[in-house]
């Protein structure tokens, strides 16, 4: 029996002598808004659509289908070779089971976004010119290195509170002084927020970029299939070409702004 996560080349008999269509099957985390989630059992998210917009232009050759994994079971199928790939992991060595990187997706950043009246004052340098404020943060969030060694400098207070609605709601009320976190989240999650009560008329200042990784679809180095060269490049060139012709960051400011 085929296993049901295998990406598999299938013959279409569409006429004597026709190609074949090679169906190919990408993972995606499916709890990273904004960039790949499930809602509503739509799997969606800028990286589902960046996707989306690039497998269109490899028909007829190639159909690709993408579907939500969790991301801890997405790494394992990389690992054993279970799938072809998964989108979007940052560049790790340590994951010795993937290789080769798509073109890069997207430029994921976790900034400073602090309150108008914090910002009166100029403040550029992290972290001096942040000293004596609240950073808030979310429990559980991979801070940057930046931040944790301000805060064990004592020139910064961690503010610890589950999720990016409760922060902003905590930076609207004055409780923070400043909220770190991804900027893609940050911002969808105000666009969300807009008509809130309890965040309605609040403006976001981003102060300063803390750190940031680029992010690609990981294939699987275990994965064989024929046509695995051929079609990396071809989605490779698919992804510079949706980023070129505008369509990626139309896609980017239908989520964030």
């Amino acid at each position: 029996m085929r296993h049901p996560l295998v990406c598999c080349a299938a013959l279409v008999c569409l006429a004597p002598g026709a190609r074949a269509v090679e169906k190919v099957v990408l993972f995606g985390d499916d709890d990273y808004a904004p960039y790949a989630f499930v809602e509503n059992g739509e799997f969606k998210g800028m990286y589902v659509e960046l996707l989306g917009k690039a497998a269109e232009l490899l028909k007829p050759a190639y159909e690709v289908k993408l579907q939500p994994r969790p991301w801890k079971r997405g790494l394992a199928d990389l690992e054993s070779g279970a799938s072809l790939g998964l989108f979007p992991p940052g560049l790790k060595r340590e994951r010795t089971y993937i290789s080769p990187y798509s073109a890069v997706l997207y430029r994921e950043t976790v900034v400073l976004f602090c309150n108008p009246e914090v910002m009166a004052k100029p403040r550029r340098q992290f972290p001096d010119d942040f000293v004596g404020l609240t950073v808030g943060v979310n429990a559980g969030f991979l801070l940057s290195a930046r931040l944790i060694s301000a805060a064990a400098a004592g020139k910064i207070q961690l503010s610890e509170t589950k999720g990016n609605e409760s922060n902003l709601k905590k930076l609207a009320a004055k409780r923070i002084d400043c909220y770190a976190s991804d900027r893609g989240a940050a911002l969808y999650t105000a666009k969300k927020l807009a008509s809130d009560p309890d965040f309605k008329g609040t403006k976001l200042v981003e102060a300063v970029e803390l750190s940031g990784e680029d992010t690609f679809i990981g294939y699987s180095i275990k994965h064989d299939v024929p046509f695995k060269a051929d079609f990396i490049a071809k989605m490779n060139a698919a992804l510079e070409t949706v980023k070129r012709n505008g369509t990626a960051a139309r896609i980017e400011n239908s989520y964030l702004r």
